[in-house]
């Protein structure tokens, strides 16, 4: 693995062949995960958010323990104040079905070492006031959207 950027690593793994994403072995996960702290500006989810998506998608308390995004404007926080995080992200995807349950409970936990390209960012509305705001990137254990 040469590349020192997410966007470099992406780069990589298409000219590989993948399309849309990639499952990881461990160690190479491990690296990936590793870069992305140095990206600007990181939004973590506070912790009274990620009870919510706990709920949400019926997983056991305290198991979603970290769930970062880099929003698209570079800017972290919606017009209404708030600053949107995973959990509209997840809140969305719950209520419109975006995806199955199964799913969403196994890419929240990390059960598969994925790193999903985003080519365009991820739209969720704000769940304080539903204006539309834009994630370049998200993240949790062993899931990179990016």
């Amino acid at each position: 693995m040469d590349g020192t950027s997410v966007q470099a690593l992406k780069d990589e793994y298409r000219s590989s062949g993948a399309r849309t994403g990639i499952r990881l072995g461990d160690e190479e996960m491990r690296r990936v995960m590793a870069l992305l702290p140095h990206q600007e500006p990181v939004v973590r989810t506070p912790a009274e958010e990620l009870r919510y998506v706990e709920g949400l998608l019926r997983l056991p308390l305290g198991s979603v323990t970290e769930f970062s995004v880099i929003p698209a404007s570079g800017r972290s926080t919606c017009a209404c104040g708030r600053t949107p995080t995973a959990m509209d992200i997840v809140a969305y995807a719950v209520e419109h079905r975006v995806h199955d349950e199964r799913l969403l409970r196994d890419t929240v936990l990390g059960v598969h070492n994925v790193f999903e390209f985003a080519d365009e960012g991820r739209a969720a509305p704000c769940h304080g006031c539903g204006r539309e705001f834009l994630a370049a990137s998200y993240w949790t254990r062993n899931y990179l959207y990016a």
